[in-house]
């Protein structure tokens, strides 16, 4: 009989070469949680690999797309701004709560759309907060006046863009939750601190190693 694992990292390896990267994430999240299941810390930290390249590729799909930074022109139902929207990169501001956003955040699943919570302090700084009702804090210069509250193109050539600010915004975001960390490595509850950080603020590839590697040391730890 086929390992239910084995088989779902087999589509999941399929999907992500037939570049359905939806599929292949959600099939992954499966997989993790099979692995976890069994305590199998060696397949777990297999399935990092696949799922992290493909929420990468989402994401460079996100940034090409319609890149909007702040929501403060939108005093109406902020699951509006996911009308017609295919692709894109928001930063959800007030009016508008962190549970607002981690709604849209969660509606937008399964599409190349990532979303992020700030709350601006004054015209100067704006700080980053992870979704889930978490404390990853960061902050960042506001946004030229000229990108935010609007919707704006995506593309990261050479010039400076709206999308420029959003992968900085969302690297210090996580760059914070990786350092706030403090389980012991080769425990489980290391792999648990890593999930919720990633869970609260999205695509991290630096998250993505981390959790990898907490897996790994975890099935070291118990083969001693």
């Amino acid at each position: 009989m086929a390992n239910p694992l084995d088989t779902l990292m087999q589509t999941a390896s399929q999907a992500l070469t037939d570049r359905d990267y939806p599929r292949c994430e959600t099939l992954c999240v499966e997989a993790l949680a099979l692995a976890r299941e069994a305590a199998n810390w060696t397949d777990y930290a297999r399935v990092v690999l696949p799922l992290q390249e493909a929420r990468r590729l989402m994401r460079q799909a996100a940034l090409e797309g319609k890149i909007r930074l702040g929501t403060a022109d939108c005093a109406g139902c902020p699951d509006a701004l996911l009308d017609g929207l295919d692709a894109g990169c928001l930063v959800i501001t007030a009016p508008h709560s962190a549970e607002q956003a981690q709604q849209i955040a969660q509606d937008a699943a399964g599409q190349p759309i990532e979303v992020l919570y700030a709350e601006p302090a004054g015209d100067a700084i704006w700080t980053l907060r992870g979704l889930s009702g978490t404390d990853y804090t960061a902050d960042r210069p506001a946004p030229s006046a000229d990108w935010q509250s609007h919707w704006t193109p995506g593309g990261s050539g050479t010039a400076l863009t709206a999308a420029h600010w959003w992968m900085e915004a969302s690297e210090a975001l996580g760059n914070a939750a990786l350092a706030s960390i403090t389980a012991e490595p080769g425990t489980v509850e290391r792999v648990t601190q890593i999930e919720a950080a990633l869970s609260a603020v999205g695509d991290h590839e630096l998250l993505h190693q981390a959790l990898a590697d907490a897996a790994r040391a975890v099935q070291h730890s118990e083969v001693r």
